[in-house]
């Protein structure tokens, strides 16, 4: 069989209004915490990622934004009253046709993934069929962040069976509408829309290899719940779910997993990679997978400043732009990787072919090639440790504890101590970001294992070192247990 099969041409579109940061300020100016990123040093063990472990890695990419308040967001593409997913699809999908000089009578497939269409029940497929006059089978399919590689490698298989000669391949996001603008989410929320066409290319290029795996374990990272709008219309409405955290702990792990699988697949290795395009739906998903996989940053581009959060259209922009900034060039080795929560993670390897270009997109208004840097937050030298806990009483446990955590609150939110109210609900003190920090923060000076939902709803500080109190305690049980069982085993063997 002929493998030379890939992209031939890429397009992207976007909402026409770019939302600054200066939108919420002025909207929601009790919400934003005004604050000036600090200058502060880096302590040693935050300098080398030789040795460390997955939440480090994530941890350190973390830091640099934890001043902002922001977290790292600059602007973001909205769509205006006129616009749509299916509107930014079919500019998408006409740009990629015309720029592989396609006709829509030539199109023998169109995959569609539309995340949060307008209409609620399916997506977008057989509308927009009607909207670019196509003629051929149009089907929708989703796996969250995942949906292009997924449509790709779908589409890849199709073409190499013989079922259908090529393939269009449209996907969008349209994240802004289906969040509360008083929501930090609303923050990282983008509109966009990708196309490519998936055709026959030259010999050994296109497509090598692809590692797909399931991301079960963010199940209930995100929560979608289905609402009504002032016009009496169903809306998909979404926020943060109480298993966010798993976003963070997972994601060393499945980057990991699906490049170097697509790589032992493809019988190349990570150096032999000209370029990796990330999905980056924070503005530091890009330094999580380059530490992740030990590559220089310069191999990758992060569009997250200018895009924001744009979904599954990220791989397409981010492929986009590397193309039309000669990062990518002919015959090239890319890497492609996705992460879709509660559905796929997914790594995909090709050899670049002449792929064409659909129209620029409109430039960024506030952002320069050298964006302003953000000092490191320095990384809190713990009071406390397992061994001094332990070896306490327990009423000197509550005070270390006490002490312990309203330090981490203080130094993490710039508040003094005697600001913090501990009856106060932590969920009101921490965003999801900042209660993961914290999660892992006790977890690796306690060695105990805490749930994240006790950062969430009505749980507050008191709760919290009751909670930890108890864990303590039943430590101090097992470990006695364990010993009076040693020397029982031990007067056992003498008698024997």
């Amino acid at each position: 069989m002929n493998d030379s099969i890939g992209i031939r041409s890429l397009a992207v579109s976007f909402g026409r209004i770019i939302r600054t940061n200066e939108y919420w300020v002025k909207k929601f100016s009790e919400v934003i915490q005004q604050e000036k990123p600090r200058r502060v040093r880096l302590s040693p063990s935050s300098e080398s990622t030789s040795n460390s472990n997955v939440l480090d890695i994530w941890s350190q990419a973390v830091a640099p934004y934890l001043a902002d308040p922001f977290r790292g967001n600059v602007e973001r593409r909205i769509v205006d009253t006129d616009e749509s997913s299916l509107t930014l699809e079919y500019r998408a999908a006409k740009d990629a046709l015309n720029a592989a000089q396609l006709s829509p009578q030539e199109v023998d497939l169109m995959i569609v993934a539309s995340l949060f269409p307008e209409q609620v029940g399916h997506g977008n497929a057989v509308y927009l069929a009607q909207e670019l006059g196509l003629h051929c089978p149009a089907w929708n399919l989703e796996s969250t962040c995942s949906s292009a590689l997924v449509a790709l490698q779908n589409a890849h298989a199709l073409i190499q069976t013989g079922a259908y000669r090529n393939a269009l391949v449209v996907v969008s996001h349209i994240g802004s509408q289906t969040v509360d603008e008083a929501d930090s989410l609303s923050w990282s929320m983008g509109d966009a829309a990708g196309a490519f066409v998936v055709d026959r290319l030259k010999p050994n290029q296109g497509i090598l290899a692809s590692k797909i795996v399931s991301t079960a374990a963010t199940s209930g990272a995100y929560v979608h719940e289905l609402l009504t709008n002032s016009q009496g219309q169903p809306q998909i409405r979404t926020r943060t779910g109480e298993n966010v955290s798993t976003l963070a702990e997972t994601s060393v792990d499945f980057v990991r997993t699906c490049c170097k699988g697509a790589v032992a697949a493809a019988g190349v290795t990570l150096a032999d990679i000209d370029f990796f395009a990330f999905n980056t739906p924070t503005a530091w998903y890009a330094d999580v997978c380059t530490q992740a996989l030990g590559i220089s940053a310069e191999k990758t581009i992060n569009l997250y400043p200018r895009y924001a959060n744009i979904g599954p259209v990220l791989a397409i922009a981010n492929l986009y732009h590397a193309a039309h900034e000669c990062k990518i060039n002919k015959n090239n080795l890319v890497l492609v990787y996705t992460k879709g929560a509660s559905a796929t993670a997914a790594a995909t390897i090709m050899r670049w072919g002449d792929v064409a270009l659909g129209s620029v997109p409109a430039p960024p208004l506030s952002l320069t090639p050298e964006p302003e840097k953000i000092y490191l937050t320095e990384r809190q030298k713990s009071s406390i440790s397992r061994e001094k806990l332990l070896a306490a009483s327990v009423q000197e446990q509550q005070q270390m504890l006490q002490t312990y955590l309203l330090e981490w609150l203080s130094h993490s939110l710039q508040l003094s101590v005697l600001q913090i109210n501990q009856e106060q609900p932590l969920a009101l003190l921490l965003d999801s970001l900042m209660g993961f920090l914290f999660k892992t923060q006790i977890e690796n000076d306690l060695q105990v294992r805490v749930p994240i939902e006790k950062f969430f709803g009505e749980n507050n500080l008191n709760h919290l070192i009751e909670w930890l109190l108890n864990q303590l305690a039943l430590v101090k049980v097992l470990a006695s247990t364990s010993v009076v069982n040693a020397e029982i085993e031990e007067r056992e063997k003498l008698s024997l």
